[in-house]
C-alpha cells in the first residue's frame, strides 16, 4: 500500500527547481556508465503532475549547460566504468598510463575517487612510494584489477584534496604566453586540445580565442602551423616577429638557396 503522501514531495518542487534539475542532469556523469540521464528524466517527469510536466519538458529547449571544453578528447567510458567499480570495491589496479610527452608506465595504485574538471575526467589515487597521485583518464591505456583490497586512508578528504591540488598548480610560477586570435571553427579543435583557452566571441565560421601557451616559443611555432587558418589580434609584436620569421622560411627555401644549402 502506498502512503499518502507518496507524490507529495514531487508536487512540491517548483517549476525553476524542475529546470535546475532536468538541466544539471546533462553533465558529465554518462562518461562513467551511469543510465541515461534521458531514461532518468522521464521516469520523474512520468511521476510529476501534468502541469509540471509539461513547464518541465518545454524548459528542455531553452536552456542546455554543456560541461565540455572546446575540443575536448573521447573520454574512456570502459576504463571509467572499470576505475568507478574498484573505487566502489577498494580494490587496487595496474594502471598502464601514457604521459603527456607518450612515454608509457605501469603503476600500481589504490585508486580512491574520480573527478571531473571541465567535462575531463581524473583518477585521484595512492601509490604506495609516491604518495597521492591525480592521472587523466584520457591517458590510462588500460586498467587491471588486482585481488587486493585496500582501505582508505582516514584522513582522506576528495573535497579538500581537490581544492589544495588545483590550488597548488595554479599558484605555480611560470612564463606563460597569452595570444588573443581569430581562428576558423575547424582549427579551434587544435588549440583548444591542450592549452588553456576563453572564448570571447563568436562569428559565422571563427571563434575568437584567448589562448594562454606555456611560453612564447610555443605559441609561435603552434600559431604558424596554422598558417592562414587564423589572425592574430594581440599581442601586435608577435604578428611582427612571425611576418620575420616567415621571411627567413621564404629566404632559406627559395629556389637556387635551398639547392645551394643542401649542398
Amino acid at each position: 500500500m502506498l502512503a499518502d503522501d507518496y507524490r507529495r514531495a514531487l508536487a512540491q518542487f517548483t517549476n525553476d527547481e524542475l529546470q535546475a534539475l532536468f538541466t544539471a542532469a546533462a553533465g558529465p556523469m554518462t562518461d562513467l556508465g551511469f543510465i541515461s540521464p534521458t531514461r532518468a528524466l522521464q521516469k520523474l517527469a512520468g511521476a510529476l503532475p501534468a502541469s509540471q510536466r509539461r513547464a518541465a519538458e518545454a524548459n528542455r529547449d531553452r536552456l542546455l549547460l554543456d560541461h565540455n571544453r572546446w575540443g575536448r578528447a573521447e573520454q574512456p567510458t570502459a576504463v571509467l566504468q572499470r576505475l568507478r567499480e574498484a573505487i566502489a570495491g577498494q580494490t587496487g589496479v595496474r594502471l598502464d598510463y601514457r604521459d603527456r610527452g607518450g612515454a608509457q608506465t605501469s603503476r600500481l595504485v589504490d585508486p580512491l575517487a574520480l573527478v571531473a574538471k571541465a567535462g575531463v575526467w581524473y583518477l585521484v589515487a595512492h601509490e604506495t612510494q609516491k604518495g597521492y597521485r591525480t592521472f587523466r583518464a584520457e591517458r590510462i591505456v588500460a586498467v587491471e584489477v588486482t585481488a587486493g583490497r585496500f582501505e582508505r586512508p582516514g584522513d582522506f578528504n576528495l573535497e579538500e584534496h581537490w581544492k589544495a591540488s588545483v590550488a597548488s598548480i595554479e599558484s605555480r610560477p611560470s612564463a606563460a604566453f597569452e595570444t588573443v586570435v581569430r581562428v576558423h571553427l575547424d582549427a579551434v579543435p587544435v588549440l583548444t586540445a591542450f592549452w588553456d583557452f576563453t572564448l570571447v566571441a563568436e562569428e559565422p565560421g571563427f571563434a575568437i580565442l584567448r589562448i594562454v601557451f606555456p611560453n612564447r616559443d610555443v605559441a609561435l611555432a603552434q600559431l604558424l602551423a596554422l598558417g592562414d587558418r587564423l589572425l592574430i589580434l594581440d599581442p601586435a609584436e608577435l604578428t611582427e616577429t612571425i611576418v620575420a620569421y616567415a621571411r627567413l622560411v621564404l629566404e632559406r627555401y627559395a629556389p637556387g638557396r635551398a639547392e645551394a644549402g643542401s649542398g
